[in-house]
């Protein structure tokens, strides 16, 4: 019988395989691959709390479960930042990707991380010109 581990594994590596036929950018691909892992990561969460409670203690095999999903997020956005978008479709999707992930948290930091990430990247030789940012990703103007 298959574990809740290798169900969740088996599901995001048909979901981020490209489909037969068409072959999209390595890019879009791994932003593929962070937006699922996010995903998974996020209904873990929601799922623990509806399950255990805000302060109930985890048996070790949900918090192996968690470490799980982590790791798979963490390794999905290790990959994401090792590539430089090379065209402009590419960088439209990134700069989308990191204006979902800042408003789907409603923090400031985390709409400051993205901005700094993004200048990172745009800043790399080969990168294509950095796109104009959505109004989540703009800092806030000066008081």
């Amino acid at each position: 019988m298959p574990t809740r581990r290798l169900a969740l594994a088996s599901v995001l590596a048909m979901m981020a395989a490209p489909a037969i036929g068409s072959t999209p950018s390595p890019f879009l691909a791994a932003i593929r691959r962070a937006r699922l892992a996010d995903a998974a990561n996020r209904q873990a969460g929601a799922d623990s709390l509806a399950v255990f409670g805000p302060s109930g203690l985890r048996p070790a095999y949900w918090r192996a479960y968690r470490f799980g999903v982590l790791a798979e997020r963490y390794s999905a956005r290790r990959a994401l930042h090792a590539l430089t978008p090379a065209t402009a479709d590419e960088a439209s999707a990134l700069v989308a990707y990191h204006a979902e992930r800042a408003s789907l948290t409603e923090d400031p930091e985390a709409a400051r991380a993205a901005r700094r990430r993004l200048r990172k990247v745009f800043a790399r030789p080969g990168a294509a010109p950095a796109p104009p940012l959505p109004a989540i990703l703009r800092p806030p103007a000066p008081s």
